[in-house]
């Protein structure tokens, strides 16, 4: 990764950086700064890269390495959502969040019946391997596969998934109302759709929901791989980050 100096690098507003993008790190920041809540989402982050740094164990195959590889993109993805939440874009950040989520319930369900690392593996090979695909990595399969470890996990599992599909995991109602705001005058009515959310009620439910999925992700993956998470006494931190959510 391409880490820049302090400073501005030569020519670097020709052409310029969107102000988008510059409001975004700045929200980051801020919100940061601002709101005690996000720094949970830091330490979980925290404690997901310690988990996945140095990572050893035996030889993988190819079905073996599917649960693996998921969590490390499950990590990513987490990072990408906390990024886009804190900055503003807190419907985008959702979408994400659903990403991260699914890795989980995936490595879960492929945990469960391996040959299903095959049928993953083999999706474009043909139509007839996509289509077996969709079927066997259907939601209600991913979820019957977290309650099949845990009740309640897979209970919070299916209801924070609901949430993300409510709010940006799917162009729904709210991922439009949430962001819309109302100028009416006499004279005229003005729809003003908000990209980057302020101080308010979706920037702290944007966190708390991040919040709450990473500590999901952690639960799930302490499953599929309990010797690398024991190994590390992850489990009464996970506890302890959870406490309040």
């Amino acid at each position: 990764m391409a880490i820049l100096k302090p400073g501005r690098p030569p020519g670097w507003d020709e052409p310029k950086l969107p102000s988008f993008l510059e409001s975004m790190w700045a929200n980051v920041v801020a919100t940061f700064a601002n709101k005690e809540e996000s720094h949970r989402l830091c330490r979980i982050d925290d404690l997901m890269f310690e988990i996945a740094r140095d990572w050893k164990g035996r030889s993988p195959t190819a079905r073996t390495i599917v649960p693996l590889m998921m969590y490390f993109r499950a990590h990513s993805a987490f990072r990408a959502a906390a990024g886009l939440g804190m900055g503003g874009a807190t419907v985008e950040g959702m979408a994400v969040l659903r990403l991260a989520l699914e890795f989980a319930g995936y490595a879960c369900l492929v945990n469960q019946d391996p040959s299903l690392a095959d049928v993953w593996w083999d999706r474009d090979v043909d139509k007839a391997k996509e289509k077996e695909a969709r079927g066997k990595f259907r939601h209600s399969a991913v979820v019957r596969s977290v309650k099949a470890v845990d009740a309640t996990l897979g209970g919070i599992y299916e209801t924070l998934y609901d949430r993300l599909i409510q709010f940006g995991g799917h162009p729904n109602e709210k991922t439009i109302s949430g962001s819309l705001k109302l100028d009416v005058t006499p004279e005229q009515t003005l729809l003003n759709q908000i990209y980057l959310q302020g101080d308010g009620h979706p920037l702290d439910h944007s966190i708390q929901t991040a919040n709450q999925i990473g500590i999901c992700i952690l639960k799930i993956f302490e499953k599929v791989h309990p010797a690398r998470f024991e190994a590390l006494k992850a489990g009464p931190r996970i506890d302890a980050l959870a406490k309040g959510l």
